[in-house]
């Protein structure tokens, strides 16, 4: 329970615990909550396909019952639809081996397609945006956490959602 509430500080907060005390971290708060698509475009600095290609152990955050271990997921870009990226970009994710929290979403597996809207994180490491993470399976969009961003796109075409969003980043410049 005490890493649940440490974990739940730390993304609200961008504040960890460890060891009885309060920790500032390096990574920015998490973002405002979006209603739509635009929203959601204009949040987010860089927004990628791109298929996992390999997911190995990352950093460890805070000591004791506030230790979080957090992976490090690369993805190769498919499709670049806003922002600068290299052919493959690092995305941190908290391990949470098995469990699920809310706004974190399910873990990612090697060989799956995502549609991802990013932020930077610590170093060279990026962090998907609240409702930021999109599996692309059989030709359709699954959101990855619930949103209102998520409940209209939910079962949409993967072509046609990605149109849209080259549309609205077209508007944006």
């Amino acid at each position: 329970m005490k890493l649940l509430a440490s974990l739940l500080l730390a993304l609200t907060t961008g504040v960890a615990c460890g060891g009885g005390g309060l920790a500032a971290s390096a990574t920015p708060p998490p973002f405002a909550i979006v209603e739509d698509l635009p929203g959601l475009v204009d949040a987010a600095p860089l927004i990628i396909v791109g298929k996992v290609v390999e997911i190995q152990p990352g950093r460890i955050a805070g000591e004791g019952a506030g230790r979080l271990q957090f992976n490090d997921v690369r993805v190769g870009v498919e499709k670049r639809l806003k922002g600068e990226a290299p052919g493959a970009v690092v995305v941190e994710q908290v391990d949470m081996t098995g469990r699920r929290v809310l706004g974190i979403g399910p873990a990612y597996k090697g060989g799956e397609r995502y549609l991802l809207f990013l932020r930077q994180g610590e170093g060279e490491r990026y962090i998907t945006i609240t409702q930021g993470r999109y599996l692309l399976s059989r030709g359709s969009v699954r959101p990855t956490e619930p949103g209102l961003v998520a409940d209209k796109v939910k079962g949409m075409d993967e072509a046609k959602f990605i149109e849209e969003i080259e549309a609205i980043v077209r508007r944006e410049r």
